[in-house]
């Protein structure tokens, strides 16, 4: 008795084969044209697609058989599944397995057969793509080869089709889709109107029957589909044609789907019977299906994968289009892209390569490799290889098939990575140098203490792993470290300063950046607490506030004395030249001389009073706060001008003076000090005083310029400072204060004053204050 070949994994292969629901399908072009061209290929009369059932093999196409399936028993493909290569019959005839078989001995009359399995990626043989001859026949390496890359490509369309089933959403909706009762079914009279619709139109359409049955069926059909429609319907006039087409149909919701139609007239009422089918889906389906080929074409592109092959029997080699450009060749023939390759190769990875090869024809196993491209210019390319030996019958290696991939992006992006990680590594031994660096997971327990931060803290390293940091647990509980704690919670990088707990129980502060780090949902896993230690300015700030608070209290104190000395000074001051008036106004018959004493006496007297009220104002500069003010100078000098200047003086203020925030009090000392000095010592019967302003960038520049006696170069740093005047005093009356009060209120504000002059020509006092108190 015949034992029939069974696979071990029979149960589970009529399973996969089953998933595919392929059996029993309708004829489909891409199947037949690969038999076709396997026929053609092989050069033989029949070709088959033929899938193994239980008890049957079926033909999903077929060239030169008219027949749509035979028994499993009496099939050459049964044999074929047992295997992962192509099995070859040369003589069925004399062959001990099909000498005596009904399709050898019968109808086709087989004699040579060539079966290439359908094998699946998960390593099931459904069928076999088979070409038949009705003579003794073999097949060349080249045909087998063809052969099973033409089965590879009947499984990639079962994979595809099985896709296409899965995105139909499953087998049982493909069968109900294509059932009729899910079809839309109509009769339409002569008129080209809608007579009987069946339920689907209002499954599939929405419209009630009522909204269709009386209409033109022409109205729902979109407007750019109508001319193809009426054209099919016209074919059908003579009564006898069936045909078949494609358009779209509107549905209730106003949106269109695609009808499959096919309709044929009764030629006894003329009317049309149709049956339409809704291959939306289908078409979706199609679409994408071009789109994923389309982009399996493009990644194949962008991924700089190329395909190659080498037949040991024929000494021939195949390269794809990307193998090509990856290497940067023209097509040529395989004898010369043989030596070609070859000096293509780095002179160091060639002789390893040839090596691995030779290898593998012993071994007959897979291979992963990597080799350099070496082109005339110098430039380098990195390419990975894989191949894998294909084996005939006897299990001898008769060719390689394999695919390479140019990986110079990849490599060079490693090697820079390498570089990169190490100087990473460098950064961090830097920052443990100098910073205090600890990592905490999100419970808060630390995971990473770096030697700074035991140093700092006087913690041992085994104190602080796997625990909260020491100390820290009452802070956290403040309004301070409850923020804290919110911000780096929320995923908020934290910055400031906070104040630790050694182990000693001192204390340190710590300029810190805590940074959390985040999962791809944006929730923070752990967080990175770098800081510095600032304990030493934190101390040296606490002692200047004390420093500060204590000049504070002293300048108060000063003011206090210098109030109570200058009211002390001042009051014998005021006595003496009451006094002197007295005594000049109750004796009227003093002698002139005396009274030009007494008159001598008071002025002393006034210009110990200007001094001592000199001396304060020059002694409150920079330590008492004024609030500051909008000031428009230009208002400011006028006024100053209708109050000190005599009427022998001719004044000219200019027009583009700004208006800036500052002190008032402070402005109207330093311009009336400086005009009071130009009219004082001005010599000329005819005054002049020219006051002008300059837009610097970044300060204004204010001058006032006299035609007085000017001011010897000698002298120009001389007069700025305090208590020193050019003339002698019993000449002209000054106290030399007043010019010394403006150098140190324009560099109290962070400008200059300085004089341009000549003696005998006139002096211009310049000052510049900073435009940070601009306000237009």
């Amino acid at each position: 008795m015949k034992v029939y070949p069974t696979p071990e994994n029979e149960i589970e292969r009529l399973r996969v084969l089953n998933e595919y629901a392929i059996l029993d399908t309708i004829s489909e072009k891409e199947y037949e044209s690969i038999t076709q061209l396997a026929s053609y290929i092989c050069n033989v009369p029949i070709a088959l697609v033929s899938l193994i059932d239980q008890n049957r093999q079926w033909f999903k196409a077929s060239v030169g058989l008219d027949a749509s399936e035979t028994s499993r028993k009496d099939s050459f493909c049964q044999y074929t599944i047992m295997n992962n290569h192509i099995f070859e019959v040369e003589n069925a005839a004399e062959h001990e397995l099909f000498h005596d078989n009904p399709l050898v001995l019968g109808n086709p009359n087989i004699r040579f057969y060539a079966g290439a399995p359908l094998l699946n990626k998960n390593g099931f043989v459904m069928g076999s793509l088979c070409v038949i001859d009705t003579k003794p026949n073999k097949l060349t390496a080249e045909q087998k080869n063809a052969l099973q890359l033409l089965a590879n490509q009947v499984v990639a369309l079962l994979d595809a089709r099985k896709k296409n089933l899965e995105y139909l959403d499953s087998q049982k909706e493909l069968r109900n889709f294509i059932d009729l009762s899910k079809d839309l079914v109509c009769i339409a009279n002569l008129d080209g109107l809608f007579y009987k619709v069946n339920p689907a139109f209002t499954a599939v359409l929405g419209y009630e029957k009522q909204e269709l049955e009386g209409v033109p069926f022409i109205d729902f059909v979109h407007p750019e589909d109508v001319p193809k429609t009426l054209e099919e319907v016209e074919k059908l006039t003579d009564l006898k044609k069936t045909i078949s087409f494609e358009n779209r149909f509107r549905t209730k919701d106003g949106s269109y789907i695609n009808l499959s139609w096919n309709t044929s007239p009764d030629p006894e009422t003329g009317n049309l019977y149709c049956i339409a089918r809704d291959i939306t889906k289908e078409k979706v389906a199609e679409q994408h299906l071009i789109e994923v080929n389309n982009l399996l074409e493009e990644s194949q592109q962008l991924a700089k994968i190329g395909s190659w092959n080498f037949n040991y029997i024929t000494n021939d080699i195949f390269w794809s289009e990307e193998h090509f450009r990856i290497f940067e060749m023209d097509k040529m023939p395989p004898e010369q892209l043989f030596s070609t390759f070859r000096k293509r190769i780095h002179p160091d990875d060639l002789t390893p390569l040839e090596s691995l090869i030779t290898e593998i024809l012993k071994t007959g196993e897979q291979f992963k490799t990597t080799y350099r491209i070496l082109f005339p210019d110098n430039r380098i390319k990195y390419v990975l290889a894989l191949g894998k030996p294909v084996k005939d019958e006897y299990g001898k290696t008769i060719a390689l098939n394999g695919m390479i991939q140019d990986i110079t992006e990849i490599t060079i992006a490693e090697l820079n990575l390498t570089e990169k990680s190490k100087e990473i590594k460098d950064i961090r031994s830097a920052l443990d140098e100098a910073s205090i660096v600890s990592i905490a997971n999100k419970k808060g327990k630390l995971t990473f203490v770096n030697d700074n931060f035991c140093s700092v803290s006087k913690f041992d390293r085994e104190e602080l792993l796997g625990k909260e940091q020491p100390n820290m647990d009452a802070f956290f509980e403040t309004d301070f470290g409850k923020q804290i704690l919110e911000n780096i919670y929320n995923g908020t990088i934290w910055k400031g300063e906070v104040r630790h707990k050694a182990k000693d129980e001192t204390y340190y502060w710590e300029n810190k950046t805590i940074v959390p780090f985040l999962n791809n949902r944006g929730i923070p896993y752990q967080y990175i607490s770098i800081g510095t230690d600032i304990t030493d300015r934190k101390n040296a700030e606490e002692n200047l506030i004390a420093a500060l608070n204590s000049l504070e209290k002293k300048n108060r104190e000063l003011d206090e004395y210098a109030h109570v000395v200058s009211h002390d000074l001042k009051s014998p001051l005021r006595a003496i030249y009451n006094l002197s008036e007295w005594i000049v106004i109750d004796m009227p018959e003093l002698p002139q001389k005396v009274k030009g004493n007494f008159d001598l006496l008071r002025s002393r007297v006034s210009r110990m009073e200007n001094l001592i009220n000199g001396v304060l104002e020059y002694s409150r500069i920079g330590r008492v706060e004024i609030e500051k003010e909008s000031v428009d100078i230009n208002d400011l000098l006028e006024q100053l001008v209708d109050s000190i200047v005599p009427n022998n003086f001719e004044v000219s203020i200019g027009t583009n003076f700004p208006v800036v925030l500052a002190e008032r009090i402070l402005l109207q000392q330093v311009f009336t000090n400086l005009i009071s000095n130009a009219v004082k010592h001005n010599d000329k019967p005819l005054g002049k005083i020219e006051c002008t302003y300059q837009s610097l960038t970044d300060f204004h520049e204010f001058t006032i310029k006299d035609n007085g006696p000017g001011i010897a170069e000698t002298y120009q740093q001389k007069v700025f400072k305090v208590f020193q005047t050019i003339e002698a005093r019993d000449v002209r009356e000054s106290t030399g204060i007043g010019l010394s009060i403006v150098k140190k209120i324009v560099e109290e504000k962070g400008g200059v004053v300085y004089i341009k002059s000549q003696e005998g020509a006139g002096c211009s006092f310049i000052l510049t204050i900073p435009k940070c108190q601009n306000l237009k």
